[in-house]
């Protein structure tokens, strides 16, 4: 089967869930004996080669008519400013929708010469967010299949925030015209069928990870720390995390955080507690290897999020054999079965969160069962080589028959 893929935040660079699920599932394709090709549309300074090749995978970053070095900074109050005069004045609005139009000129070209039999693409669209009116994505010559990782809309939705209008027509659209669809979890499928309106069947295809994964254990397992992987927002449930860390620190006074992800790491201090914050460390984003090392060198990790589709953070945690502490909200129970192979907790409840990692710091054979049973369940459910032949399976089922 020939497969294209539509990601405009493939690694290397700036990705989330969604880059990560893409190059997993890619590669994975790959190894299975299809031929892959992976397509975005990047938004100004994302930067990064134009074309190569990864394990496999034919990688092609096509850009907006109006980007350069001088959007690398997304930050910089510069390049700020420019992006606010270029959004205001409505040059933006113009050049994505003539981006747009090239876009569809490009993939058509790769859907002919690489004989493209479907296309997969997610309900998460980058370009979207910088619209100020509606601009629909473009159809194609080929089946396309969604999955659903967490629009614009649904994170909205269950954050209580409006959503405009022609965010929603064109999120709404996007599914309206795929040929199938499906998503990362249960949870996500129920609330975007109700977020969007859509009525027609959504198969659940969890996200997977590479359970194979060879990390060097460089010291013993520090039975004190505490580690936390993910962007340093709200959703994430990281200021929920310090201001239980500031009673954890009371009854363990060794215990240490070590904190690994990109964001504001003065906003999450400002939640410590005099007493807490030499416990504190902030790593900012770090590469997959050092990631990998950190959970496996951590007694636990704790993810107390309030809106996923389908973490990876936790997957990453069990495979790498760490006691896991997840969220009750969307997705967490059906990766967790809580007190089985990892505690479920509410993020809203600062006390219980610090009770559970107070109560696995001072319980290590809790911990060891709970992660050998962790990472036992990943291998069995959530191995990328069994999501990738279930993916393989639905989409051969779209081709036979797509879903009316």
């Amino acid at each position: 089967m020939n497969i294209l893929y539509l990601c405009d935040e493939y690694p290397p660079g700036p990705h989330g869930g969604i880059g990560t699920y893409v190059q997993l599932i890619a590669r994975q394709m790959v190894k299975l004996g299809h031929k892959v090709i992976v397509a975005g549309l990047y938004s100004r300074g994302y930067g990064g080669a134009d074309e190569f090749e990864d394990d496999g995978v034919k990688v092609f970053r096509y850009r907006w008519g109006i980007d350069g070095t001088l959007f690398e900074k997304q930050q910089g109050i510069g390049t700020r400013i420019v992006n606010r005069v270029l959004l205001d004045t409505g040059i933006t609005q113009r050049d994505i929708k003539k981006s747009l139009a090239a876009y569809q000129t490009k993939l058509e070209q790769i859907i002919t010469s690489e004989q493209v039999d479907i296309v997969e693409m997610p309900d998460y669209n980058d370009y979207i967010r910088f619209c100020s009116s509606y601009i629909p994505f473009p159809n194609l010559s080929v089946p396309v299949v969604v999955k659903l990782n967490g629009s614009i809309t649904y994170f909205n939705a269950e954050a209580g925030r409006t959503v405009a209008p022609h965010v929603l027509k064109m999120e709404q659209d996007i599914l309206n015209h795929a040929v199938a669809v499906s998503s990362a979890s249960a949870y996500t499928a129920d609330k975007s069928a109700s977020y969007l309106l859509y009525n027609k069947p959504i198969s659940i295809l969890y996200n997977g990870i590479d359970t194979d994964i060879a990390f060097e254990r460089n010291r013993m397992c520090d039975n004190k720390q505490v580690v936390f992987t993910g962007s340093l927002v709200q959703k994430k449930g990281i200021f929920q995390l310090v201001k239980a860390w500031n009673m954890v620190v009371k009854e363990v006074p060794d215990a240490r955080l070590l904190i690994l992800g990109k964001g504001p790491a003065g906003k999450v201090t400002a939640f410590l507690q005099e007493h807490a914050k030499s416990s504190v460390t902030f790593r900012g984003h770090v590469n997959k290897d050092e990631l990998y090392g950190c959970l496996a060198d951590s007694a636990i990790a704790v993810f107390p999020s309030y809106a996923e589709a389908f973490a990876l953070a936790p997957l990453e945690a069990m495979v790498c054999r760490t006691a896991v502490i997840n969220s009750n909200r969307t997705s967490g129970p059906e990766l967790i079965d809580d007190g089985v192979n990892g505690l479920l907790i509410d993020p809203d409840d600062v006390e219980q969160l610090a009770s559970a990692i107070i109560m696995l710091l001072n319980a290590p054979q809790k911990r060891l069962n709970l992660s050998i049973a962790g990472n036992e369940k990943v291998k069995q459910y959530f191995d990328i080589d069994i999501i990738a032949k279930q993916t393989l399976q639905f989409y051969q089922q779209v081709l036979i028959k797509p879903v009316q």
